[in-house]
């Protein structure tokens, strides 16, 4: 368990040395020439791979605004002001991205999430359906269109949907969670004491958790 940790700890030292030297040839590309929009583009997605998300998004409206027809640069750009805190900013880039390329999923997913944050409830719902249309086996893009019906009080839908991002992927610690809580909100104690003992087998932690906050006291 000890090597894996260090192995993965090793992996994101890695990665975070790769997208400096990244940021370094980005930024040498755009001394050579300024107007540059793709080093512009892949400048930006670099430092919101690093979380720099404030020196991302002025690279990303320049490039936006050279190149209106850019779709990756609205996706980019939607996601700095995501995690920037500007849903609304980001439901309109998002928005741009799949206008200008409809079989963009990622895209129709951060729109589903910046929508949802929003609470833009419905047009998450139909975002998130339609990155399913595109991608079926998404299980993070199951388990988010889960978490709308679920905030929306539509348990059984919520449910269904937790269902399939586990049925994709087993061992999705989330969306297990997510489903014993559907339960509960279901009133099946039952079914929710079975979801609860699933999840401990494959994350204890979350299991705890819902334990302490949903069951205990039942």
């Amino acid at each position: 368990m000890r090597t894996r940790r260090f192995a993965e700890t090793l992996d994101r030292a890695n990665a975070v040395q790769y997208l400096r030297q990244a940021v370094e040839a980005y930024q040498q590309a755009l001394r050579l020439k300024p107007d540059y929009v793709k080093a512009m583009n892949n400048l930006g997605a670099a430092y919101n791979k690093l979380g720099q998300y404030q020196e991302a998004v002025p690279l990303l409206q320049n490039a936006t605004r050279a190149k209106p027809d850019f779709p990756e640069a609205h996706y980019n750009l939607g996601t700095a002001l995501y995690n920037g805190g500007d849903f609304k900013g980001a439901v309109n880039e998002f928005q741009q991205a799949v206008r200008l390329r409809q079989d963009y999923a990622d895209a129709y997913n951060s729109l589903g999430t910046a929508l949802y944050k929003d609470q833009q409830f419905d047009a998450a719902i139909s975002a998130y359906k339609k990155t399913l249309a595109l991608k079926p086996a998404n299980a993070e893009t199951h388990n988010n269109l889960g978490t709308v019906y679920f905030r929306t009080k539509r348990y059984q839908e919520a449910a269904a949907s937790f269902k399939e991002a586990i049925r994709i992927k087993p061992d999705y610690g989330e969306a297990q969670f997510n489903l014993a809580l559907a339960y509960v909100a279901l009133n099946d104690r039952k079914a929710a004491l079975e979801q609860y003992n699933r999840l401990k087998k494959i994350d204890s932690k979350l299991a705890e958790e819902f334990f302490q906050r949903y069951m205990k006291n039942r």
